[in-house]
């Protein structure tokens, strides 16, 4: 499979020549936009090591809707900047082709109605020729960001007019290895703070980095975490059923397959929609924080991200049963964050308004922000909110909540992400112990964490999922308890008795499987063999130290325990006895 990149760019004021060669910055929130699921999942952490890799590719450089050119490029250096959310991308130019803009269009004094409508369309058709070649989807030609294409961009050159002449021998021989496909896993090494900490976050690390099987492992590792948490630090935790799928960030910043950020480029005509449509759903709630809990309630897209003070509630969340594509169970795991209680803000905090206010601008809106506070350095005050009319629309926005809001602004606080402990209005928030994340303009959490929220994970395995949710039942942590509502109530109340039901049939009818049987008889005639007919053992004598296998050894400990109800230690004939007389017909 061959790979190549777009950079998009806004403006050609963002191309900075150094040398003989030139530089973009991309930041972390716009990288990998409108690229395949599969390529995201592997970035999902980024490192510079991944990174590295991507230099192998051919790339090209554009400005939105294809204005003044298109360059082909070789990538020379591509540089993390972790804290500031940032990557530098160091490029040659090697070919650049000028594509006709609006601007462009010949038109004479003599031409009619229907002779211009021609020759915009006949430019339409044409843009329209390079974005199919290009593969670009939904509202990409208007989006300053990163993607990774699948394709082999010379030969897609070879068949496009517009771009032929990037198809030459010596542009190719630059990518020797450009047809080669990412790796599916680089392994990385850890890394930890240094001090006095240092010691306690190994044995952090080392304590949860195995799966837990049971609520009783889930709380110790829970536990263990906690009592390395600094006092000036609180604990949040999140569920993710599928581990590899899902990211840190909120549902408006998801991208849509490979579309992009429909939500994101939609998200005030969304939200004034649903306000529309809604009035008295809305009715009690002035603040626009408020609001947007209210339609994260009911699955709306918004920049904000669930988490909760219940590590119980997060471990539900990741248990949910969830299959890939090829209907394989995939694991879970629960994120802790420890987040600094200096950066926690409340529902009433000009921090949250600034940030939850951006849902009522629009695309073109914020990206006039984005220019304004690319210049800036600090705050922005009164004579931006004079000169410029999309801020001073954005300070009137805050202000039909805070009227006596001054128009001064932290630049950065505009794009920084907030850990809000929300007001309990909400059955759901109450049952859930639930604050959010919100999200600033092009706001984005890596992975890993960073100085503010420090993160940490347990995975759970798939096979394990049932068995937490049958313990968490018995804690009273289940879907009426989670979701309280009469559907709810009724759901679960039905899928219990339905798993009662399946669960006695499995008891009396389930048999081991003979792979199980063939593992069970060999190890019971070696031990006999070797220590005497009067010899012991356990399940687990039949498996590995390490659980590489977690299906196999559930259905062992399900015919050991509640099939049979044998003792931990069993006679290894009475075992071969059992099993041979179940193999009887």
């Amino acid at each position: 499979m061959s790979y190549f990149h777009i950079l998009q760019v806004s403006t050609d004021i963002q191309i900075e020549s150094v040398g003989d060669e030139y530089k973009i910055n991309i930041p972390t929130s716009r990288f990998l936009e409108y690229t395949n699921e599969d390529i995201r999942v592997f970035f999902k952490i980024i490192s510079q090591e991944k990174l590295n890799l991507l230099k192998e590719y051919p790339a090209l450089i554009t400005i939105e809707r294809f204005e003044k050119e298109i360059t082909l490029a070789q990538i020379k250096s591509i540089i993390y900047q972790q804290p500031e959310q940032n990557i530098v991308i160091n490029f040659t130019k090697l070919e650049s082709i000028s594509i006709m803009s609006k601007d462009n269009i010949d038109f004479t004094g003599v031409d009619t109605r229907e002779a211009r409508k021609e020759k915009y369309k006949n430019f339409d058709s044409n843009l329209d020729s390079i974005k199919e070649a290009l593969k670009f989807e939904g509202l990409e030609e208007y989006r300053n960001h990163w993607s990774l294409k699948t394709g082999d961009i010379f030969d897609i050159s070879s068949k496009n007019p517009n771009f032929n002449s990037f198809n030459n021998p010596s542009y190719i021989k630059l990518f020797p290895n450009y047809k080669s496909p990412l790796p599916q896993f680089i392994e990385l090494q850890a890394t930890v703070s240094v001090g006095h900490q240092m010691q306690a976050t190994l044995d952090t690390q080392e304590a949860c980095k195995q799966p837990v099987s049971t609520v009783d492992e889930y709380i110790k590792c829970i536990s263990l975490i906690n009592s390395n948490t600094l006092e000036d630090q609180e604990l949040f935790f999140r569920g993710h059923s599928d581990a590899d799928r899902y990211f840190l960030q909120p549902s408006l910043f998801r991208q849509y397959k490979d579309k992009g950020l429909i939500y994101l480029n939609s998200e005030r005509n969304s939200f004034m929609d649903l306000l529309t449509t809604e009035p008295k759903s809305f009715g009690n709630e002035s603040r626009c924080f408020d609001i947007l809990t209210h339609m994260q309630h009911y699955s709306f897209p918004t920049r904000l991200l669930d988490i909760s003070s219940n590590p119980l509630a997060a471990l539900y969340f990741a248990c949910e049963i969830k299959k890939d594509d090829k209907g394989e169970e995939v694991d879970g795991e629960v994120i802790i964050f420890s987040i600094k209680k200096s950066e926690i803000k409340y529902f009433d905090s000009d921090s949250v308004s600034c940030l939850t206010n951006l849902a009522k601008l629009t695309e073109e809106q914020k990206d006039n922000i984005r220019d304004l506070i690319s210049t800036k350095k600090g705050i922005l005050n009164n004579d931006d909110y004079d000169t410029d009319v999309t801020y001073s629309r954005y300070i009137h926005c805050i202000r039909q909540e805070k009227p006596y809001f001054e128009p001064k602004v932290q630049v950065e606080d505009i794009k920084k992400v907030i850990c809000v402990k929300g007001r309990l209005t909400q059955d759901r928030i109450i049952a859930q112990a639930g604050s959010f994340l919100i999200f600033g303009l092009d706001g984005k959490l890596p992975e890993e964490g960073n100085d503010i929220f420090k993160i940490e994970r347990i995975k759970i395995k798939s096979a394990f999922k049932r068995n937490l949710l049958n313990e968490l039942d018995l804690l009273k942590v289940n879907l009426r308890t989670i979701y309280p509502s009469l559907e709810n109530t009724s759901k679960y109340l039905k899928e219990k008795l339905e798993r009662q039901a399946d669960s006695s049939e499995i008891f009396e009818q389930h048999s081991l499987r003979q792979e199980l049987k063939e593992l069970f008889i060999h190890q019971c005639d070696e031990k006999i063999n070797n220590e005497g007919s009067e010899v012991d053992l356990s399940f687990y004598a039949f498996f590995n130290n390490k659980n590489d296998n977690p299906e196999l050894l559930m259905e062992a400990a399900n015919w050991w325990i509640m099939k049979h109800k044998l003792d931990h230690f069993e006679k290894a004939t009475k075992i071969k006895e059992l099993i041979l007389n179940e193999s009887k017909p």
